[in-house]
């Protein structure tokens, strides 16, 4: 990819409607054959298209792209990334109009040839100002709930609020619920610019996107006690030169995934729970639900990369400023996408907790936990996991990942009362197991994940534990793992190379290139 494919243009449009700001943030329009070819080789997806003989593309899994705009925010059917596609007009447009930023969106999403997840084939196409009002979320209504949809996984390239919090906070927990209730899963983009606006970056459920290069706004608006502006944002970062052509990279992987979970039931395990019936009456399998989709790709990403067009993470946790509570770096989250190693974190399947009757964990899996927290009902108030490292795979990373409580009412009224339970995840040495040794721990208060990311000994038997933090509560849980190879795209710091920094490294008199020095140090297992 040559380097005036990396650039980008930005449009800017500001629009009022139902007391609403929102912020359009448009990529320059390409050509999707070329101009995003790169890409798929950066996030590992040609990796995994060559392992495996049918992958999954998100057939049958329908999707929606939520789009700014009030005449043209559609994408044009008649490009040849939609050819055999229904892209289903749920917001009326004017006959014509039709978005080139939708357009290029869409293509990632769900293109015949510039998407991961081509063989999706059905989708609902909204206006941002519609869907969040009638057309879906149902905000201001307070009478009725969000409405009821076939879709799966839903994207938002665009940032905006509305004028008034008591709307951003409804339309928060509105979403917040949906992805709850429904494993109706969102994928959302930060802002281009310095500032965030609350929709949808402040959702605690969503899985909210940056840029591998940290061109993304930082912080999050206050909204009210529950949305506070003390929170870790993005989850995870992909390697586009805007967040709007960044997002459905995400929801795309997401999507794949979902294929994935969906189309292998026995991948999901959980002896008393696994699967649930979302409210269209469809059965969703643990391995496909929202936390376990969002933990997979977190716990999946790269703490360090050696990408073709974009910048390159190279200082990942380097410095206590960037160090967050919840094992994170604030500026990447956990990390830029890796569809080759979260899909092998779905495709070892559901993989339960000592207390539910599992042995040692593997190399790479996923566990869902429904119910967690109150012993008295019957719940697990502890989840441990046991592993060993051997000679090679001492890499370590884990998330675990929970879902804001949003309590819908028992009526068709919208109650949208919120309660962010306290999770904590620690990780002991039992080598001795008289004498265990605590090693590390995730212990936010403010978040809904906690994260590790470690370099272990080799030869040496763990010990994983999930345990309330505070408060007493019943709920559910995803978490996430892989053990790999020490080197070679995912360093435990900048210091991880025979203790020399890897910033002075890699601009160092040797010359050495990222990929060269991918290739000097090792590969990762996957």
């Amino acid at each position: 990819m040559t380097k005036n494919k990396c650039k980008r243009r930005t449009a800017i449009l500001f629009f009022y409607n139902f007391l609403l700001l929102a912020i359009i943030l448009a990529p320059a329009i390409l050509n999707l054959n070329t101009a995003y070819a790169g890409y798929k080789d950066d996030i590992k997806f040609t990796q995994l298209e060559e392992k495996l003989a049918a992958l999954p593309d998100g057939n049958g899994i329908k999707v929606t792209q939520i789009e700014a705009g009030e005449d043209a925010w559609m994408p044009d059917p008649s490009s040849e990334q939609f050819t055999g596609k229904e892209i289903i007009d749920k917001s009326g447009i004017t006959l014509g109009e039709y978005s080139g930023h939708a357009t290029s969106v869409g293509g990632i999403f769900y293109g015949n040839t510039s998407s991961m997840t081509p063989g999706i084939n059905s989708i609902d196409s909204f206006s941002a100002i519609h869907w969040l009002q009638s057309g879906f979320l149902k905000t201001g209504y307070s009478t009725q709930k969000p409405l009821i949809t076939s879709s799966r996984v839903a994207n938002h390239s665009w940032i905006g609020s509305f004028a008034g919090d008591t709307y951003n906070s409804d339309a928060l927990r509105r979403l917040d619920w949906v992805i709850d209730r429904d494993e109706y899963i969102q994928v959302a983009a930060l802002s281009n610019g310095s500032e965030n606006q609350p929709l949808f970056s402040s959702s605690f459920n969503a899985i909210i996107v940056g840029r591998t290069d940290n061109g993304h706004g930082h912080g999050l608006p206050y909204v009210d006690t529950v949305y506070t502006s003390n929170r870790v944002t993005p989850n995870i970062v992909v390697p586009m030169s805007t967040t709007s052509s960044a997002t459905p990279v995400a929801a795309s992987g997401a999507a794949l995934l979902v294929h994935l979970g969906h189309n292998n039931p026995d991948l999901s395990t959980d002896p008393d729970l696994f699967f649930s019936i979302n409210r269209n009456e469809e059965t969703i399998y643990n391995a496909e639900r929202s936390e376990v989709i969002k933990a997979a790709l977190m716990a999946g990403a790269d703490r360090c990369t050696f990408n073709s067009c974009q910048a390159n993470i190279v200082d990942y946790r380097s410095s206590e400023a960037n160090m967050t509570p919840n094992g994170l770096d604030s500026r990447y989250g956990a990390g830029q996408i890796n569809i080759y190693q979260s899909y092998h974190i779905i495709a070892a399947g559901e993989q339960n907790s000592y207390e539910n009757g599992l042995g040692d964990i593997n190399l790479y899996g996923f566990d869902y936990a429904p119910c967690f927290g109150d012993d008295n009902n019957d719940c697990n108030n502890t989840g441990s996991y046991y592993f060993s490292t051997d000679s090679e795979h001492i890499r370590f990373v884990v998330n675990l990942s929970w879902n804001l409580m949003i309590n819908g009412g028992e009526t068709s009224s919208f109650d949208g009362t919120a309660t962010l339970y306290d999770l904590d995840l620690i990780l002991y040495d039992i080598t001795a197991p008289d004498a265990p040794v605590m090693i590390t721990s995730s212990e936010s208060r403010t978040e809904n994940s906690e994260n590790i990311w470690i370099l272990l000994e080799q030869n040496r038997d763990y010990l994983l534990k999930v345990v309330p933090g505070e408060g007493v509560f019943r709920w559910d849980y995803a978490l996430a793992w892989r053990m790999s190879e020490s080197l070679g795209g995912d360093f435990k710091s900048d210091k991880d190379v025979d203790g020399a920094d890897l910033a002075d490294y890699i601009n160092s008199d040797s010359n050495v290139s990222l990929k060269q020095f991918a290739s000097d140090f090792g590969k990762a297992a996957f």
